[in-house]
């Protein structure tokens, strides 16, 4: 839950919202042999930070579609 007053985070097409106390989260729903570009953004009562720097990825051929897991650091 967000605290009193904390305004929404805007809506995104590809976007995931994560809680402040989460550890992490996983993406799901990736395609083999894609590639991928994702950048995180803290938004908070005062509005969104800038983004991080980008991440560039590909997911392997074959099997079930890879998780890929994001962790967090404070």
């Amino acid at each position: 839950p967000r605290p009193p007053g904390t305004p929404e985070p805007p809506p995104q097409a590809g976007a995931l919202t994560v809680p402040g106390e989460a550890g992490g989260a996983v993406l799901g729903g990736l395609q083999p042999w894609s590639r991928y570009r994702l950048q995180a953004l803290v938004f908070n009562g005062r509005g969104a930070g800038p983004p991080s720097a980008e991440i560039r990825f590909h997911t392997p051929e074959g099997g079930e579609s890879p998780k890929t897991g994001l962790g967090t650091q404070k």
